[in-house]
């Protein structure tokens, strides 16, 4: 994570490193081989927006991705903000590793247009220009990403094209759930790039994930009313590049007739529209952080304010696993994490939810 956190003494665990590229069913485990530049083997992806310019930008450029993540020193831009971060992709500085693809990151004055590729089509070297209705150059290489996907999971990435403002943008978050998260207005789906976008390198996010290793904290049970939001109180406070996973019971009554649900909800449900977590199942016990951003592990990347699946399923039997969350305070602080009803008129639920947080740090 980007910022760090002093209020608490924090346990580390060392991580090893696995190297080589190893098959397991469908998917790779890629590691980069050492790198050359001294670099971080993974950097963040984050995309930007300017309103004047009507020109979305995703980068892997540590002078832009600093922005979002409000490190000292660095400025925000007087035409772009953040949208949000996309994913990790391997290091462009250092070596690149066996199973990927580059990422190409073109750019036309012409259009004010940043266009990020896997497209073989637009492969090339820095410096290289091509002609689609206007010139584009090859800017550079934002990265590597794995073209199968990663034993450790990975999200799918897409491109979009406005012909409204003759743009394009490339985002994992606008199409999450296909047929659920659509992108903006006036925005069509152009492709699917090649390849996946990684998760971020923690080691509380490793402590939090099977094998699991015991949690620094375990909250005491609490209700999560079904008809507001309720924060998380956070005895030992949230914090920068802290893992929770979250552990709930119950049922939660839906309307007034007496329909209740069952607070995991049902895989093969998917809300509509217009709920909070559009694709997750409807009634379920979703999360939100109120500053920062959170990793979903097997979904991505959810802004503040963003609703997320917390905890699993339950068709018959146990409830399947919850995913672990990992909190990207992003330079802020005072975040809190809180949890709803994936329902888009609460006001007529009842019933609680009994929640329990553990939490890594």
């Amino acid at each position: 994570m980007f910022t760090t956190a002093l209020a608490r003494i924090r346990s580390l665990l060392a991580a090893g490193i696995v190297t080589g590229v190893i098959a397991t069913a469908g998917t790779v485990t890629l590691a980069a081989p050492p790198a050359t530049a001294g670099g971080p083997t993974l950097v963040p992806l984050v995309t930007f927006f300017s309103p004047a310019r009507g020109d979305y930008f995703t980068t892997s450029q540590s002078a832009w991705t600093c922005k979002y993540f409000r490190l000292a020193g660095c400025a925000p831009d007087p035409l772009y903000h953040s949208v949000g971060i996309q994913g990790h992709v391997f290091n462009p500085d250092n070596p690149r590793p066996a199973g990927t693809t580059p990422l190409y990151h073109w750019w036309s004055p012409d259009r004010a247009d940043n266009f990020l590729t896997t497209d073989p089509n637009w492969a090339g070297n820095v410096g290289d220009r091509k002609t689609s209705g206007h010139e584009y150059t090859l800017f550079r290489i934002e990265g590597y990403v794995p073209i199968a996907l990663p034993a450790g999971g990975g999200m799918a990435f897409y491109s979009y094209w406005n012909p409204a403002t003759e743009d394009n943008a490339a985002l994992a978050t606008w199409n999450r759930v296909t047929g659920y998260s659509s992108p903006a207005a006036g925005w069509g789906l152009y492709r699917r790039e090649t390849g996946y976008l990684l998760p971020p390198e923690s080691s509380t996010l490793r402590r939090c994930q099977p094998p699991m290793t015991t949690p620094n904290h375990t909250s005491d049970p609490w209700s999560a009313a079904g008809n507001h939001v309720t924060p998380w109180l956070a005895e030992h406070g949230l914090e920068d590049g802290d893992a929770l996973r979250v552990d709930a019971t119950g049922e939660i009554r839906t309307d007034f007739w007496g329909n209740v649900k069952p607070v995991h909800g049902y895989s093969w449900q998917h809300a509509v529209p217009g709920y909070p977590a559009p694709g997750e199942p409807p009634y379920s016990l979703i999360g939100s952080v109120t500053a920062g951003a959170t990793f979903v592990s097997g979904r991505g990347w959810y802004e503040a304010g963003s609703w997320f699946p917390i905890v699993g399923t339950r068709d018959t039997g146990t409830p399947s696993t919850s995913p672990c969350l990992l909190y990207e305070a992003a330079g802020l602080v005072g975040g809190r994490f809180q949890v709803t009803i994936n329902d888009n008129n609460l006001s007529d639920n009842g019933g609680a939810a009994t929640v329990t947080v553990r939490q890594w740090w």
